[in-house]
């Protein structure tokens, strides 16, 4: 598989257009098109915008190996401690539990797919009520 599937493959994971993927980059939608052809290749601000925005594996847009994505560790500060503490009055465990939540690549998956739920995502919806039932299954 080319790039331009894998370009495509990632469009398809991100439930997004060739329209939507090419505005959040700042490019032209018919350059998505030719690069998913393979007419074009992408350069490296192409790359970099990808990994950028969407946190694409750079091997993985390469070559096809390794994880779509890769995985962002939340790097927090005292003032971010503090924040979540007073905004929704969790203990400092409770903001350190949340932040290892979302450190954790299947729990942030989970959390992203309520973000795709909301924005009207019904496979979103049906992924993780199929998630959420595999869960009640193991743990009653």
């Amino acid at each position: 598989m080319g790039i331009g599937k894998r370009i495509k493959e990632l469009r398809a994971e991100l439930h997004l257009t060739a329209g939507e993927i090419a505005s959040g980059l700042d490019i032209p939608v018919r350059t998505i098109g030719s690069y998913e052809r393979e007419e074009a290749q992408p350069g490296a601000k192409f790359f970099s915008a990808l990994i950028d925005k969407y946190h694409v594996n750079v091997n993985w847009i390469l070559t096809g190996k390794g994880n779509m994505f890769i995985s962002k560790i939340l790097e927090i500060d005292d003032s971010f401690i503090t924040y979540f503490q007073e905004i929704f009055n969790l203990t400092e465990k409770e903001v350190t539990g949340l932040i290892d939540l979302l450190n954790s690549e299947a729990s942030r998956d989970m959390v992203l797919k309520f973000i795709q739920i909301k924005k009207g995502n019904k496979e979103a919806l049906n992924t993780l009520l199929y998630n959420l039932q595999g869960i009640k299954a193991i743990y009653g």
